[in-house]
């Protein structure tokens, strides 16, 4: 049995990653509260690992507000820069897996086509902020960053652009992806996604 934390669990990803794994007997995951575990304090997180051992850490936590992140510059930067990096030196501790779930807005958008070589560009603090957490990641050697978008079930705008082209897809098919990747032994950077289309037909 693989014994995984989950951070986010009560997030988009997160909630569906606990749909997916609910009924597997070779799993066992635990996800804390942000008041059981504060990924952004670092005696929180050493307290938190102190009893405690996980083969794997599946990192969903994030803050994900693009617009507000200009202005919480703080809270963005504690979530995804430092959070990132107190569960990695626990990782780092004691051997655990690693696996991150970054994003593509790492790249700037303005070609399309990337590739896991292409060289990152973020634009804007929350994008800035997954870039910087994803180096660090990449550091470790144990671990492995999902570069990847997804949106609810329920499309949440309302209209779509139908020249404005995405790999993106719906949370319960890249969560299908995620799953498979975070037990496997792959290691790096591999991007998620489906096929090219526009967001109108998304």
């Amino acid at each position: 049995m693989s014994e995984i934390l989950l951070t986010g669990g009560s997030g988009i990803l997160g909630t569906q990653m606990l749909e997916e794994w609910r009924d597997d007997p070779n799993i066992k995951i635990t996800s804390p509260s942000s008041s059981e575990l504060d990924i952004s304090c670092h005696t929180s997180v050493r307290d938190f690992f102190d009893n405690r051992h996980f083969d794997i850490i599946l990192h969903c936590a994030a803050y994900t507000n693009t617009v507000d992140a200009s202005i919480e510059i703080e809270d963005c930067v504690d979530t995804n820069v430092v959070g990132t990096w107190n569960l990695v030196r626990e990782s780092m501790r004691s051997g655990m897996r690693f696996v991150y779930i970054s994003t593509d807005y790492v790249f700037d958008g303005r070609s399309g086509g990337y590739q896991i070589d292409s060289p990152i560009n973020p634009v804007g603090n929350y994008s800035m902020s997954k870039a910087s957490a994803e180096l660090i990641v990449r550091m470790y050697d144990n671990s492995l960053s999902i570069r990847t978008s997804f949106v609810p079930r329920d499309f949440p705008h309302p209209a779509a652009f139908s020249d404005q082209y995405t790999t993106r897809d719906y949370v319960d098919v890249i969560s299908k992806f995620i799953k498979s990747l975070t037990t496997s032994n792959k290691l790096g950077i591999v991007h998620v996604g489906t096929k090219k289309k526009s967001v109108f037909e998304l």
